[in-house]
C-alpha cells in the first residue's frame, strides 16, 4: 500500500493496482492539464479527473471519495516519482514473505538471528531485531 498526503485525517491509501494505474496515466493526465484538456481515469474506486477550475487535477478514492487536489507542477512531480514508488512497492511485496518468516523466527530470540541465505536481499533484516 502507498499513502498520499499523510497529514490528512483520511489519507489516500493506494493499492498496487492503483499505483500501476497512476504510473500508466499520470504523464497523459499532466499533459492534458497543461493543455487545458479534459482527461478522466477510473480504475475501480480510484478516479482522477482534470478540472478547469484553478487548473487542477482531483484524485479521489473510495466510497467516501477521499480527495486530493494537485496543481500542474505537483502532478508533474508525481508523474516523475511514481515509477520509483511502483518499483519500491514491487520489491516490498516480493520481500514480504521473507520478512514475515524472519520476524516470526526472531520474535522469541534474545540474540540476533541471521536471515536464511535465500531471503530477499533488499531488506535490512538487522533493523528488525
Amino acid at each position: 500500500m502507498t499513502e498520499i498526503d499523510c497529514s490528512k485525517l483520511n489519507p489516500l491509501i493506494l493499492t498496487d493496482q492503483h499505483v500501476k494505474t497512476l504510473v500508466d496515466n499520470l504523464p497523459a493526465q499532466c499533459d492534458a492539464l497543461c493543455n487545458d484538456e479534459f482527461f478522466k481515469v477510473e480504475d475501480g474506486d480510484l478516479k482522477m479527473t482534470t478540472t478547469a477550475v484553478y487548473k487542477t487535477t482531483i484524485l479521489s478514492l473510495g466510497v467516501k471519495r477521499n480527495k486530493e487536489t494537485f496543481k500542474p507542477h505537483e502532478l508533474r512531480y508525481l508523474s516523475l516519482i511514481f515509477h520509483t514508488v511502483q518499483n519500491q512497492l514491487i520489491k516490498y511485496i516480493e520481500a514480504l514473505p521473507d520478512v514475515m518468516n524472519f520476524v516470526l523466527s526472531a520474535l522469541g530470540s534474545t540474540t540476533y538471528i541471521d536471515p536464511p541465505t535465500n531471503a530477499n536481499k533488499n531488506i535490512l533484516y538487522c533493523q528488525f531485531f
